[in-house]
């Protein structure tokens, strides 16, 4: 009886050190599963080059795993690639600011926003703003300026808000392009930007649109013609898209003498490229403004 009990209690031991023994491996093996997926999540958030994985095609293009919109096929431009810090974009309740000291907090208007306390805009901690100068009809082509331009301009200044301008285009040629630079050019006589004058062409979706047919080729060449003029001008350009006009449209390698603006609705932008000034959300509240408005982030220092 004493060498059977002995042996019970040895196997009991035995099958309690097994038992612990596989709870501790189980137990290592789920940290290391979170640890794993922690570091692998933690790089999906990086935005631009670090976000994400690249492939090269066959045909020139790049495949990356965008953060947003999984995996794409996008041109292979030979043009600075995004470089902001995802750590450095601090989001408080949908505010979200950039931790440089190059970078500023701005918005976007136009008529739309109809009239503007721009005391309010600045103490809200504004520090900029691009302001719609005009418009080409999407339907007729007609020249027109924004109806509260000269209201929103003189506000701004008034105010200490830095000004830059954009002109909604809806070009069909580089000599209409050209026509509109020369439109903003007269509506900027006697008047001084701290911002750029930005070319904003957009795919109008509209029932017999002049642009439906407009090629990426051309409408490249409509931005150009449009920045070397505003150059001529004495204002610096820039040329305003969202992912799909720049994945889809523009060749970015021709346009690269000029500042860009990104149209991206995000709280980290994982656009593949460089850009200078970020529109992050379509829908912000800023005091002073009883509309929706758009808001902005531009990273460089344009004083």
């Amino acid at each position: 009886m004493k060498n059977k009990a002995f042996s019970s209690d040895t196997n009991y031991k035995l099958k309690r050190t097994i038992f612990l023994g596989a709870v501790i491996v189980l137990v290592i093996a789920v940290l290391l599963l979170t640890v794993y997926h922690s570091i692998d999540m933690d790089d999906r958030t990086k935005p631009g080059k670090d976000n994400n994985a690249v492939v090269t095609t066959e045909d020139g293009k790049l495949v990356i795993n965008d953060l947003y919109a999984g995996q794409m096929t996008i041109p292979n431009f030979d043009i600075a690639l995004n470089e902001y810090e995802t750590e450095k974009f601090l989001n408080n309740s949908g505010l979200v600011t950039y931790d440089d000291e190059n970078a500023s907090l701005g918005i976007d208007v136009s008529s739309y926003q109809e009239d503007i306390d721009w005391q309010q805009v600045k103490d809200s901690g504004i520090e900029f703003v691009m302001i719609r100068a005009g418009y080409r009809g999407a339907t007729r082509g007609k020249l027109n300026e924004d109806a509260n331009f000269q209201k929103n301009y003189e506000g701004a200044k008034a105010a200490g808000i830095k000004v830059g301008v954009y002109f909604f285009s809806q070009a069909t040629s580089v000599v209409e392009a050209e026509e509109e630079a020369g439109y903003v050019l007269q509506l900027l006589q006697n008047k001084t930007l701290e911002y750029p004058v930005v070319f904003d062409w957009e795919v109008a979706e509209v029932t017999g649109s002049r642009t439906a047919s407009v090629t990426g080729d051309q409408v490249t060449s409509y931005a150009r013609a449009f920045c070397k003029k505003m150059d001529k001008g004495g204002f610096n350009a820039a040329v305003y898209f969202n992912r799909n006009l720049a994945y889809d449209y523009y060749d970015l390698e021709q346009l690269d003498d000029y500042d860009f603006w990104l149209a991206e609705y995000r709280t980290v932008p994982a656009f593949y490229y460089d850009f200078q000034i970020w529109q992050y959300s379509d829908n912000a509240r800023v005091k002073g403004i009883n509309t929706p408005v758009d808001i902005n982030i531009s990273f460089k220092d344009y004083k």
